[in-house]
């Protein structure tokens, strides 16, 4: 198994519509919507993403995409990197 991470952010506004099925989903303004698997510590220290505290609220979201070659495959996994409360 292959991992790189391309090390390049994408900044986007959206709206965060819960913590669903071990992933926190957000809702881009672009109209995609977007799980993230895996979520940079810090930002769990600032947001309880679990609760519905942050249900449907505004942020400005910085994520990076993982590419982890597998087999004859490729599969990408999304990271949350910073996240800033609008």
């Amino acid at each position: 198994m292959n991992n790189y991470n391309a090390k390049e952010f994408i900044t986007i506004n959206g709206s965060y519509v819960g913590y669903i099925q071990g992933g926190y989903v957000f809702h881009l303004e672009n109209d995609d919507i977007i799980d993230f698997d895996q979520i940079n510590p810090k930002i769990l220290k600032n947001f309880n993403l679990k609760s519905v505290e942050f249900k449907n609220r505004a942020f400005e979201i910085t994520y990076s995409e993982i590419l982890d070659d597998l087999d004859e495959g490729d599969f990408v996994i999304f990271k949350l990197q910073n996240l800033k409360l609008l």
